[in-house]
């Protein structure tokens, strides 16, 4: 019932992310964690709306052998975006798309995870400083 009130009334919504995006927050590393220098696989991530609609899209997931740029993986899938769009909140709305498709990855085959993940979003430079990329990042 709680949660169904806060997806009834926006400013209730909005706040409730506001304070998860900031306790979120606390966990950011703003540091490089992976040296350039080692990365075998890179991967990059989005999720893009079908044509028309506002709440059909497609998350998907690439990753390329890093020292031939050969892809070496793609997953795809077809989403219903339940979670409404609030400016600055983007990823409540996609990041759990994005976070399933790399789990499966892992699943069925870790040694193709990615070493390293583009983001089609926000990371810091967002008004909140915690955007899409960042979210990803810390879940």
């Amino acid at each position: 019932a709680g949660s169904a009130l806060l997806l009834r009334d926006g400013r209730l919504l909005r706040c409730w992310w506001w304070l998860r995006q900031r306790w979120l927050r606390s966990f950011l590393t703003e540091t490089d964690v992976v040296d350039p220098e080692r990365l075998r696989r890179i991967g990059g991530v989005d999720v893009s709306f079908v044509k028309g609609s506002e709440t059909d899209a497609c998350a998907a997931l690439v990753v390329l052998d890093a020292a031939t740029l050969e892809v070496i993986h793609t997953s795809c899938r077809r989403v219903v975006l339940t979670a409404p769009y609030i400016p600055g909140y983007l990823a409540f709305r996609e990041v759990r798309f994005l976070l399933e498709l790399l789990a499966e990855l892992r699943e069925a085959a870790p040694h193709l995870y990615p070493d390293a993940i583009l983001v089609d979003g926000n990371g810091v430079l967002h008004p909140n400083r915690f955007g899409l990329a960042c979210h990803l990042g810390d879940l």
